[in-house]
């Protein structure tokens, strides 16, 4: 159980990331005030996370590799999970850097 938790990981960091990004700009939104300093803090921190997560899964499958053990698939699957999460927040990160976020459609 824990080799699952592992692996799957870094995929709920991601999906924490994405459902906390989208509510709280909703909410922020209809308040009327801004969400960029939050969401540009907890996307630092979201970013960093599954930047450590990357990084140990590669220490682990190179460890494993070096030692002339074959890394097992668990240990596959981290990292490629690591690695797709990592991507995946920074491109949940795109529309915050490109869109005013409480702009609505414009009125015709």
């Amino acid at each position: 159980m824990p080799r699952t938790l592992t692996a799957v990981l870094p995929l709920v960091l991601w999906g924490g990331h994405f459902f906390f990004c989208y509510a709280w700009a909703a909410v922020a939104c209809e308040r009327g005030s801004d969400p960029a300093w939050a969401l540009g803090a907890v996307s630092v921190l979201a970013v960093g996370a599954a930047t450590v997560l990357f990084v140990r899964a590669l220490r682990r499958v190179c460890q494993l590799r070096e030692g002339h053990t074959s890394p097992a698939l668990h240990d596959w699957a981290t990292l490629v999970t690591a690695a797709l999460s990592l991507v995946a927040i920074v491109w949940t990160c795109v529309p915050m850097l490109m869109v005013d976020m409480c702009s609505g459609p414009a009125a015709t």
